[in-house]
Formats: C-alpha cells, sequence, structure tokens
C-alpha cells in the first residue's frame, strides 16, 4: 500500500524540481550479485539489460572492472570509502566501520547536498555504519531474519527515490545511493518477469542450500539452466525498474552503476559467492554517465575502489585518498588487492597487470593465473614461475604489514592485539599490532607458537600494522542461528 501511495503521489507530478546546473546530481546504483557478463553491453544474448546497455552508450562502460571482496559487506565499505578491505578491515559480519574511516556521502553532506541512502541487505545497513552521512536512510528494516525474503524491492526504492527527490527545495543538488538485493538469490522477479526465460520458479525450488553442498552435488545440467534463466529473469526486472528511475530523475545528473561482486553459476562446480576470488564473482559491471561524460568504452582495468574518489572529483570536492583515481582520468596500470575471510576461506589475492596471484593462509598454498592466456583462471601456471610466486606472495603479505613472532612463549606486544573480533589488549596505539583477518582467534600452545585462525587450531599468521581496528558487532547466539539456516554462516 505505501509503495501504491508513493507511486500515485510521483504520478501526479510532472517533473521534479530543477536542480543545479552547476552541482548536477549524483546517482550510485549497487546492483548487488551482478555479474558482468550477464549484460548486453558486455556481450551477453540474452536480453536481459536494455536500459543499462542504453546507459552505457550513452557514457562510458568500462570493460574491465573488478571489486575487492566476493561478498556484500566489505566489497560496499571499499566502494564508499576508498580503501581496500585488507586497509577498512570489515571483512566479516562482527565487524563495523569506525567511525573515524570517512565514507563519501560525508564528505557530500559537509559540502550541503542532500544525501539519501536507500538499502535492501543487513550488510549494507546502519548496524555496520552504513547510515553516516545521509539525510534519509532506509534499509528497510531488513534483518538477518529475512534477510533473503526480499522484503524489500526495487520498484518501492525507486517509488521512494523520486518521492525523495520531489520534495528537495529548487537548486539543491543531491546524492542517492540505492542499493537493489533483488538480482541476490533466490532469484525470484514478480510476474511477468518470472517467466521471461523460464518457467516460474518457486521459493522452495530457490532454496539455497550451501556452496560445499553443491560441490559434493552438482547441479545438473538443466537445474543449473533454470537457475541460470531466473537470475536472467531477475537483471531484466531490475533493469526496467533502473530504466523508469533513470527516465524519471529529470534533472541534470551523473549515473554510476556497478555491483558488489558476480554470481558463481556452476563455472567452479558450485554455486553462490563469498568463497573464492575467481572472475565470476570478482569481474563486475562499471558505468559512468550523464552530464559531461563522453561516450567511451574503457579497456583500462579498474574497480569498486575509485568509485569513492570519482564521486567526490565529480562533485567539485577533495577526495578520500587512498588508491581510489577518478575514473574520468585515464588509468594508469596498478596493483589491485582481494581479500574474502567469509566462512573461514581465509584467501588473499593480487592481481599485478595480467598476472594474478591466489593466497590460501588455511593452507599456505598459491596458485598463479595469467590472465592474457587464460582470463578465466583456469591453468594454475605457479609451478612454471616461482620466482614470480614466491614475489607475489612477499609484496602481497606484505600489504598487511609487518610478520610478528613471539618471544620466550608469551604473546607480549607494544600494540593491539584482538581476540574473537574484540580488542583485548591496546598499551601503544602509536604502534598497532594486527591479526589477520581480524576477527580471529590468538593464542600461545605449550611450545611458544603462535596460531591465529577463526577456529582454534587453524594455522594463521600474525602482522603489525599502523591501521586502526574496525569495530565489533555482535550479532548475537539467536542471529547467528538464523545466519546459519540461511546460508550466510556455512562449513
Amino acid at each position: 500500500m505505501a509503495s501504491l501511495v508513493a507511486l500515485l503521489l510521483w504520478a501526479g507530478c510532472q517533473r521534479l524540481p530543477d536542480g543545479d546546473p552547476e552541482r548536477p546530481d549524483i546517482l550510485l546504483v549497487s546492483v548487488d550479485s551482478l555479474r558482468a557478463d550477464h549484460l548486453g553491453a558486455w556481450g551477453y544474448e540474452r536480453e536481459t539489460s536494455p536500459n543499462l546497455d542504453r546507459l552505457a552508450a550513452s557514457g562510458q562502460r568500462y570493460a574491465h572492472a573488478r571489486s575487492a571482496s566476493p561478498w556484500t559487506l566489505p566489497a560496499h565499505v571499499t566502494m564508499l570509502t576508498g580503501k581496500w578491505p585488507t586497509e577498512h578491515q570489515v571483512v566479516e559480519d562482527v565487524l563495523a566501520l569506525p567511525p573515524t574511516t570517512p565514507m563519501i556521502q560525508e564528505r557530500l553532506q559537509a559540502a550541503g547536498w542532500a544525501t539519501a541512502g536507500l538499502t535492501a541487505t543487513t550488510y549494507v545497513s546502519g548496524s555496520f555504519g552504513f547510515s553516516r552521512g545521509f539525510d534519509r536512510w532506509n534499509d528497510g528494516g531488513v534483518t538477518e531474519r529475512n534477510n533473503l525474503q526480499h522484503s524489500v524491492r526495487i520498484n518501492t526504492q525507486v517509488d521512494e527515490a523520486l518521492t525523495w527527490a520531489d520534495a528537495l527545495p529548487e537548486g539543491q543538488p543531491a546524492f542517492l545511493f540505492l542499493h537493489t538485493y533483488d538480482v541476490h538469490y533466490p532469484y525470484l522477479p514478480p510476474p511477468p518477469w518470472d517467466a521471461r526465460f523460464d518457467a516460474p520458479a518457486t521459493p522452495d525450488q530457490m532454496r539455497y542450500r550451501r556452496y560445499t553442498w553443491y560441490l559434493d552435488n552438482p547441479l545438473r545440467p538443466a537445474r543449473l539452466a533454470a537457475i541460470t534463466a531466473q537470475y536472467d529473469e531477475s537483471i531484466a526486472w531490475v533493469d526496467s525498474e533502473l530504466g523508469r528511475l533513470f527516465r524519471e530523475w529529470d534533472r541534470p545528473r551523473r549515473i554510476i552503476v556497478t555491483s558488489d561482486h558476480g554470481e558463481e553459476l556452476g563455472e567452479r562446480g558450485s554455486w553462490g559467492h563469498g568463497h573464492v576470488l575467481t572472475p565470476e564473482v570478482l569481474e563486475i559491471p562499471l558505468i559512468l554517465a550523464g552530464e559531461g561524460i563522453p561516450r567511451a568504452v574503457r579497456e583500462e582495468r579498474v574497480g569498486s575502489i575509485d568509485v569513492a574518489n570519482t564521486i567526490a572529483a565529480l562533485a567539485g570536492l577533495e577526495g578520500l585518498g587512498g588508491d581510489g583515481l577518478d575514473l574520468r582520468d585515464p588509468i594508469p596500470a596498478r596493483r589491485f588487492w582481494e581479500e574474502t575471510s567469509r566462512f573461514d576461506s581465509r584467501r588473499l589475492g593480487l592481481l599485478d597487470g595480467d598476472t594474478r596471484l591466489d593466497l590460501d593462509l588455511r593452507s599456505g598454498g598459491a596458485r598463479l593465473f595469467d590472465l592474457t592466456a587464460d582470463p578465466t583462471e583456469r591453468t594454475d601456471v605457479g609451478g612454471q614461475r616461482l620466482p614470480e610466486v614466491s614475489s607475489m606472495r612477499r609484496l602481497l603479505l606484505s600489504h598487511l604489514g609487518t610478520p610478528w613472532s613471539l618471544q620466550s612463549g608469551e604473546l607480549s606486544t607494544d600494540g593491539y592485539v584482538f581476540q574473537d573480533g574484540a580488542l583485548v589488549a591496546r598499551p601503544d596505539p602509536a604502534r598497532p599490532f594486527g591479526v589477520w583477518p581480524p576477527q580471529a582467534m590468538v593464542g600461545v600452545d605449550g611450545k611458544g607458537s603462535a596460531r591465529a585462525g577463526v577456529s582454534p587450531g587453524v594455522p594463521g599468521s600474525l602482522w603489525r600494522n599502523g591501521r586502526p581496528p574496525a569495530t565489533t558487532v555482535d550479532l548475537g547466539k539467536e542471529v547467528r542461528e538464523q545466519l546459519e539456516a540461511l546460508g550466510y554462516v556455512q562449513e
């Protein structure tokens, strides 16, 4: 009913109040779980995205954009702060961004922009710090209990965004951050979109088990084809609503459309995201269009790390620092740091040029991929290029900080010590002591050896670095049980 009322109110408006031609509005749209290669502009054969394709053709499409993490929480923190996950440290759902780390919406709000944030998952909610800097904030009250029920749909978000913009004063520049969860599983778009490419699915058919279950029980070709069709139908549904948003937001504006991560659809024998750092989950769409943006297909390698500083530059403001660049500028070759600690996966990645190292912190194993010859990362060439593996491993670990060792069998330090995600000691803030992942267990056995891992006995490493720790979030036992039932806590 609320959505209908908002739609009727909007239908009575001929156009939005005039904006500021000197400071065009900025719309940042993040479509959760959207793979770049399932959009027409990236060559997909199904007609999933006519509106996004037109937007891409009107501005700049970045053919090679990457996320810094294959799941929602750390990827969106990177998007809005311009910091790598190893810098902001919000890599698990027991950690939140500290208030001292600036976010792009705070910069815009302080400069006089009206700001609105509309999100649709608990992992982009106020609980993790995302609401800071927004005049209007609505995460739909999504909790872990209903996180996969699609209680917030893209059509109601577009209604709310247009209603909010309609109430802005004349000449008021605006920043809208719209995050939609409708492409995230379960893939259940409304009619008629649910039958666009395949028979409509039921919630039971879309029930997700767990990543490791599908590794042991691979999806049969017919089932995988049905899942893919339903995923594509969800994209088409979101695309239609985004087309409505872009048509009716008739003010000077610049638009950035991207995603936090992709989705594995059987390429590695399973289904989902969060566990690995492969192209299916890290290669994302990135489009920049609107006032003053020339048409181009950009071939440089870019990523979600660039979004915050690009928004600052579009607004004529100082950037947030770090490695993020203005996407309108020529982009030099550079390194990309990748991370997932989700589900105890504990993987780090380094993309340097067209060579990517994938490091498994649990086993210490490393794989090397040559993206020029093998863009889908099917062949590990590390055995033929051992010196390169060794140098990239050192470089990757040095990004975390300086390794630490124990003395006399006791864990003593002049910096931070984390245990179970909690800061248990901080003798000297000038020389922090860190663990990766940040919420890892820290202990000392009877022989004077250190261990760090998300479960006792799992080998790990300790690093000293100069970064402030992420704050902690206590989800509680009941929430943990709900997350496990929903597939968010897995073996």
